[in-house]
């Protein structure tokens, strides 16, 4: 059984940003409780429990990423398998630039392996990606193609402007599939809930939606998604829970712990 997850490339500072639109995202340390969702007869799986840590920081050259997922699947007889999968990513400013690590364990053995770069021509334009591990497989971005992080950012953009509907190539470097198509739907605005007394409480007041995503392989758009990912996005970039829909089964990601991150001194 192999899983994946859209990862959230949301990254930028803790103070107005240069940004060209008004999305102003914050630099976070998160946790997430993972739990069972929904699972229909014959998925094999009986129970899931875990936790997902996501890190986004700003770096004077752009945005880093560490995310990490270890849980345990327990199938129909109740017998564990232990999955750990770690992901970190470097991108660029100017988000033409991208470099990519994944580690994937499964019952402590490494079952995958991933490393490499990409490039963009130019905003707008297709690009080139390249794994130096396993070495020597390349693969064409066509154009179009985001990174996580803008691909993050046009998606709050997009939800501050009242749109509702955003479909885009986006590489990740998390499998050899090359840029994923994904094709958002953004639900109506939801005002700032009232702050308690936790960090949690007042990094999170914030004006945000609820967003669907439906991941296509390249040039698979006529079929089902591959999978889907359900959050709900504040207008800071940060996720306040996930739903990871598999068709047979979904792991539901609910925020416990949040920590604000300083700004670079660059």
């Amino acid at each position: 059984m192999r899983f994946r997850w859209w990862l959230l490339g949301v990254a930028a500072a803790l103070t107005v940003m240069a940004e060209p639109a008004a999305a102003q995202l914050v630099s976070h340390r998160a946790l997430y409780t993972l739990s069972m969702g929904a699972a229909r007869a014959g998925s094999g799986v009986n129970a899931i429990r875990g936790t997902m840590s996501l890190e986004l920081q700003e770096v004077c050259e752009g945005w880093t990423l560490n995310q990490r997922m270890r849980f345990q699947v327990f199938d129909g007889e109740g017998e564990p398998i232990d999955t750990d999968i770690s992901f970190s990513s470097w991108e660029a400013r100017d988000g033409l630039h991208y470099r990519f690590t994944l580690r994937s364990l499964r019952n402590g053995e490494v079952s995958e392996e991933l490393r490499g770069g990409a490039r963009l021509a130019a905003h707008g334009k297709g690009g080139k990606a390249e794994f130096t591990k396993p070495e020597g497989q390349t693969i064409d971005l066509p154009p179009g193609t985001l990174f996580p992080t803008e691909h993050s950012l046009v998606l709050i953009r997009a939800a501050e402007a009242g749109e509702r509907h955003v479909s885009r190539p986006v590489f990740d470097g998390a499998t050899f599939d090359g840029a994923m198509d994904i094709s958002a739907a953004i639900g109506s605005p939801h005002p700032p809930e009232p702050a308690g007394s936790t960090t949690i409480d007042k990094v999170v007041e914030r004006p945000s939606w609820r967003m669907r995503l439906a991941i296509f392989k390249p040039g698979d758009r006529n079929a089902e998604p591959d999978y889907e990912t359900s959050v709900w996005m504040l207008d800071n970039g940060v996720g306040r829970d996930f739903v990871f829909d598999y068709s047979d089964f979904s792991i539901k990601a609910q925020l416990t712990r949040l920590d604000a991150l300083p700004k670079p001194q660059c």
